[in-house]
């Protein structure tokens, strides 16, 4: 088995996720409500520093890449309205921070493809959330499809703790 490369190198590598991440808080922050224009703004400048100590920081500050991204999703979501749209949008974010997470350009390549099973859940989440919300019609129905998401949940959560090799299968290095 040949190891994957330590990194992918280069400046566009990631480049589609950093560009979806900067997306998906724009969407977010622009439906989110408040002063939308402020919250627009320091939501993009948070997702856009994180991109920034992600790419070019050091070792010492990469790590702490997502924490002004988080912050600006974070501060979208306290000002964010109860409502259709905003959670919708809210949840479409959140899988794009994990993708962004998983595909680290530090890391070796196919990051997302490692990733895939402890994301399954959140995909499967946001887009039963996103389905029950667009297709079903409002009422008792909707109670049912919720008991039944969180069944689903509670048992897709049991299955992949009990799999914690399933969540990231990084290949060792060898120098």
């Amino acid at each position: 088995m040949i190891p994957p490369a330590p990194g992918r190198g280069g400046r566009l590598a990631g480049a589609m996720s950093d560009a979806l991440l900067l997306v998906a808080a724009g969407l977010f922050a622009g439906v989110a409500g408040g002063d939308r224009a402020l919250l627009l703004a320091g939501t993009l400048v948070a997702a856009g520093l994180g991109i920034l100590l992600r790419r070019f920081g050091g070792a010492r500050t990469r790590p702490f890449a997502p924490v002004p991204v988080l912050g600006g999703l974070g501060l979208a979501a306290v000002v964010s309205p109860l409502g259709l749209v905003p959670a919708l949008a809210a949840g479409a974010a959140g899988l794009v921070f994990l993708l962004w997470l998983a595909d680290d350009p530090h890391r070796p390549a196919r990051g997302v493809r490692r990733a895939g099973a402890g994301l399954l859940l959140p995909a499967l989440a946001v887009a039963m959330s996103w389905v029950s919300a667009l297709l079903l019609p409002p009422g008792s129905a909707t109670v049912g499809v919720a008991a039944g998401l969180l069944a689903f949940a509670i048992g897709a959560v049991a299955f992949l703790v009990a799999r914690p090799r399933l969540f990231d299968r990084e290949e060792a290095l060898t120098s």
